[in-house]
């Protein structure tokens, strides 16, 4: 190529020139391929801590097991009911079981008059839950 010729940059073909995306039928060079055959020693152990921390603090678990605490829902009437764990009394109010579970750890924080308050009154959809472990609800039911 000489001084004065015309040179057009060659068309990019695996991206979409506007957003950047991918184009249909497009074929990424990694595909198939073990980390191994295509990333360093390095960025292979700095994935591999990447998704180990992505299941460590995954705040909504796949699985049930961690939080297989038994729970009690009291109504303001005095009645109650035992569930087995967080996920069911979740399901049976038509709330989320983070928000139960943390109703439950609000309520034992109250109860142990952390920052001078013992209030153990905390609701979630209109029900009050407790870790069934804890003694604080059995004063709350009707006798």
């Amino acid at each position: 190529m000489s001084y004065g010729d015309l040179y057009i940059e060659p068309e990019w073909t695996g991206r979409n020139r506007v957003n950047g995306r991918f184009l249909k039928g497009h074929v990424p060079a990694n595909k198939g391929k073990k980390w191994s055959e295509f990333m360093s020693k390095r960025s292979q152990r700095r994935s591999a801590k990447g998704w180990a921390n992505l299941d460590k603090y995954r705040t909504r678990p796949a699985t049930a097991g961690r939080a297989k605490k038994s729970v009690i829902a009291i109504t303001d009437e005095g009645d109650f009911l035992f569930f087995p764990f967080v996920g069911a009394a979740a399901k049976w109010c038509g709330g989320f079981r983070e928000n139960v579970a943390r109703c439950c750890r609000y309520n034992e924080a109250k109860a142990a008059g952390k920052n001078g308050i013992i209030n153990t009154d905390h609701k979630y959809l209109g029900y009050r839950f407790y870790f069934e472990k804890s003694s604080i609800w059995l004063d709350k039911i009707k006798k």
